[in-house]
């Protein structure tokens, strides 16, 4: 690793430069210009400083003070990556053991990526990922590929003298292995849905290797904007009032501008080597950009219209705050529910946390109209060691958020009044467990609670069940029947708009009263659907915008279920 005549960047040198750079206000300029100079002037002597040297950098270019503070966290990111490639070529083993899997440039990524990403990997970034292994688990690629492969290389492949590394070694030749991977499951005669589950079957792995590209965290960037300089860090929300705040108007993008914010999405999940099937389906049209204030900027993106959920959709977003990504996450938001989830990567979490949380609140709930947000335990330590004892609980009840199962609550409230009496005071592990058990709710708005999506997709399942009879083709063609006739039109003849009719028929059969709605209101349901088969944000917004069925589907959800 790189030195230099200065003294080394250490550990302990970072961790105080960050505890200057974190501080705004007056009486701050000087001491954070001088911290910041004398880190410029050492060198770098310990991979785990480097990094967390870089990671300060990427904090320091979303939150500048000055534009000359900015200028330099870009300089000092070019700097850094110099030094990282120093180590990816002539670094210690153990020195290059400690960034892989940073995301960071010149760092290689290993990862199994499904087929719609890595596809996306092989066009937009050739050369930067390797086929790595192929495990044959749980199904050999012999067997996954079968009806895609010439016939002599099928019987070839079938032989089974060759594992899935041997066949994509031996077919792909001396091409790009993981591009003759992605071709070969494109050309099986299947769905995408389908080639995905092969694909996923096979087990291949994937490394990144980025460079000095974009495709890292040191340079992966959001859509261009002039830097927001900040004066302060919020600390403090009141969430209430920050989620009613309006939305700035969308500015029209041009294809190729919404398609460099996929492109930026995608990436920022890329390189930590993690995805989600909204942000790997997702595309131009389907994606949506907001500037929220203060520099940061949020990307939602619905997944492909084959691959949404029938009721409720998984809507990811990235946040990026001065074009640099910070959180990621999701919702599923469905007749004023939505189910909402956010990590914010560890370089910016403290300090202003909560207030990207309640942007990221505020944006669904003016995009989808929520009336009630709710968060799983797997956000706050079911299965999360580190999420328990951070008191990621804490984090969301400050917030708002109420467990929903009343012994839960009850508790809670018990633990808060100790808190409130002994600011010393932490709840046991044990407790924060027994938290676990209860999703945590925040309502925005009074009054009934929206339907449960789950419990709809199970009184839909238990009516198919009832009425097929061994049949559930049998079922769902007289399900599709009832509906046109609740309606008064036909199904659709086929494609995605068949499809939803297919899914939602089983639940609006259980709906008579359709009948009785006026013509318009029956027409509306046929229209949600079709905005269903279409655009997910249109969707949401026909939903809530049909009051009768809302309430049909409530009142479904909360009455008895039918003996099966």
């Amino acid at each position: 690793m790189p030195t230099a005549a200065h003294a080394p960047l250490t550990l302990e040198a970072v961790l105080e430069l960050r505890a200057t750079l974190s501080r705004f206000g007056r009486g701050v300029a000087t001491p954070r210009r001088a911290a910041l100079s004398r880190a410029r002037r050492c060198g770098f002597v310990d991979a785990r400083a480097l990094l967390d040297y870089h990671d300060l950098m990427l904090f320091l270019r979303s939150h500048p003070a000055t534009r000359d503070e900015y200028r330099i966290a870009a300089r000092e990111l070019g700097r850094v990556a110099d030094a990282l490639r120093e180590v990816a070529e002539h670094g210690r083993a153990a020195e290059r053991r400690a960034l892989e899997q940073s995301g960071a440039a010149w760092t290689p990524v290993r990862a199994s990526f499904g087929l719609a990403f890595s596809r996306w990997l092989v066009d937009r970034h050739p050369g930067r990922a390797t086929l790595d292994a192929v495990e044959d688990e749980p199904l050999p690629l012999a067997e996954s590929l079968a009806a895609a492969l010439p016939p002599m290389q099928a019987e070839i492949a079938g032989g089974g003298h060759l594992d899935g590394n041997a066949i994509a070694a031996t077919f792909a030749g001396a091409g790009d292995r993981l591009a003759w991977l992605v071709r070969a499951f494109d050309a099986l005669p299947a769905s995408e849905g389908v080639r995905e589950q092969l694909h996923e079957s096979a087990g291949a792995w994937v490394t990144l290797a980025p460079g000095g590209s974009a495709l890292s965290r040191t340079f992966l960037r959001g859509p261009g904007e002039a830097p927001f300089l900040v004066d302060r860090l919020k600390r403090d929300v009141d969430l209430a009032a920050a989620i009613e705040v309006p939305l700035p108007r969308a500015a029209s993008r041009t294809p190729a501008e919404r398609e460099a914010i996929v492109d930026a999405s995608r990436g920022t999940l890329a390189v930590l080597g993690r995805e989600t099937d909204a942000m790997a389906t997702t595309s131009a049209r389907d994606t949506e950009y907001h500037r929220l204030g203060r520099g940061l900027a949020i990307a939602l993106h619905a997944p492909a219209a084959a691959r949404r959920g029938t009721l409720d959709a998984h809507v990811g977003f990235v946040l990026f705050r001065n074009r640099v990504p910070v959180a990621y996450g999701g919702g599923w938001p469905f007749a004023g529910g939505c189910r909402i989830g956010v990590n914010v990567f560890p370089a910016f979490r403290g300090g202003e946390s909560a207030w990207l949380f309640a942007q990221v609140l505020r944006t669904y709930r003016q995009r989808f109209l929520v009336s009630r947000f709710i968060v799983e335990p797997s956000q706050y330590g079911q299965d999360n060691r580190e999420g328990l004892l951070s008191g990621a609980f804490w984090f969301y009840w400050r917030l708002g958020f109420r467990p929903v199962v009343p012994r839960i609550r009850a508790l809670a409230e018990r633990e808060a009044a100790k808190v409130a009496a002994d600011r010393r005071y932490r709840a046991p592990i044990t407790v924060l467990k027994r938290f676990t058990s209860s999703d945590l709710a925040l309502d925005v708005v009074p009054g009934a609670s929206p339907p449960d999506p789950g419990a709809l997709a199970e009184r839909a399942s238990a009516w198919l069940v009832a009425n097929g009879r061994g049949d559930p083709a049998g079922a769902e063609r007289d399900a599709v029947a009832a509906l046109e006739r609740l309606v008064g039109r036909k199904a659709p003849a086929d494609g995605v708009e068949l499809r939803v009719w297919r899914a939602w028929a089983p639940l609006l059969a259980q709906c008579p009263s359709i009948a009785a709605w006026p013509r318009a209101a029956r027409a509306g349901v046929a229209s949600v659907l079709r905005a269903k088969a279409r655009d997910e944000f249109a969707f949401q917004r026909s939903l809530l915008a049909h009051a009768r069925l809302c309430a049909a589907l409530r009142a479904l959800e909360r009455s008895p279920a039918a003996r099966v």
